[in-house]
């Protein structure tokens, strides 16, 4: 079943390059937290309500530099890979394809893209669940752990094509990514994809129908579970309850919209995490299917003979 065309608003968003004063010293904390290049987009969406920002960074910030949470996300990406890499037929994308050739400097940075968004997604994923938990005051049970953990850093910030500079073919690529996860915005992560518009071509064209499924839906649903149990057994958990928020002077204008954007992103990452994990194991050279064209029409027809099982 494919989703709907998207009725949502357009998230409003303070990119890095807009921010200014408090948001972008808070920008580069996340950044540095993280050990990634970019600010990424729920952020972004945060930096609209600034005190809101500060607020949930503030209290956010001692369970991100636990060794826990690195952990806690690299579980989530692991179950990721292995969910996409046993459940779906996923094509060889590496080297040449048909009539298209990918050097091996250009191969060589694909993967270090989709290795960045593999690593940023789980930790997303897992910070939008963690952010879930502290609208409930956190766990029930919590308990504190030392900060400071060793983890990735990655220096260099990937170029991405803007919904806004995108030339004719991939907007129309971008219009069906949206149209068929039903949201309103493109994630980095396609944006940084589409400095090789043919690799993104293949890769959506790929990946759609795997989209489309009721095994992705459940994936995606079980990745979301996953990241709620791992999120509620972190040390350090934010406490950010609408009372908390309304004593530290946040208007019901800042909190509604904060809550709002939190579930959306964790909808959309559980999703992402699955995605760009398809991504990377076709850059590993798929698992059973090769094809050879720009259409793989073999994994279409797997998929609508056999709606019930992707493998």
């Amino acid at each position: 079943m494919v989703m709907p065309v998207s009725r949502k608003r357009r998230l409003p968003l303070v990119r890095e390059a807009d921010a200014s004063g408090r948001t972008i010293e808070i920008y580069r904390e996340i950044k540095a937290a993280l050990g990634v290049p970019h600010v990424n987009l729920i952020f972004q969406a945060y930096g609209a309500y600034p005190r809101f920002l500060e607020l949930m960074w503030k209290t956010l910030k001692p369970a991100v530099e636990t060794r826990e949470f690195f952990q806690h996300a690299d579980r989530l990406g692991a179950e990721a890979y292995t969910r996409v890499h046993n459940y779906f037929l996923i094509p060889d994308l590496c080297g040449n394809i048909g009539d298209i050739q990918f050097s091996t400097g250009a191969q060589n940075e694909l993967k270090d893209v989709v290795e960045l968004f593999h690593y940023n997604n789980s930790l997303l994923l897992l910070i939008a669940a963690m952010q879930l938990h502290a609208f409930e005051d956190g766990p029930a049970h919590r308990r504190s752990a030392a900060i400071g953990a060793e983890h990735p850093v990655i220096a260099e910030k990937p170029v991405q094509i803007t919904e806004e500079s995108a030339p004719p073919p991939t907007r129309k690529i971008y219009d069906d990514i949206k149209r068929t996860f039903g949201v309103a915005f493109v994630n980095t992560d396609y944006q940084a994809l589409a400095r090789w518009p043919d690799f993104l071509s293949l890769y959506w064209n790929a990946f759609k129908p795997v989209a489309s499924s009721p095994l992705y839906g459940e994936s995606r649903h079980a990745l979301r579970e996953s990241a709620l149990t791992l999120a509620d057994d972190l040390p350090n958990a934010p406490q950010l309850s609408v009372e908390r928020m309304q004593d530290a002077g946040l208007t019901d204008e800042e909190i509604s919209p904060a809550i709002h954007i939190t579930e959306e992103f964790l909808e959309n990452l559980s999703g992402l995490v699955l995605n760009v994990a398809f991504a990377k194991i076709a850059l590993e050279g798929g698992n059973r299917l090769r094809v050879p064209t720009r259409e793989p029409q073999q994994i279409r027809d797997r998929y609508a003979d056999h709606p019930e099982r992707a493998a």
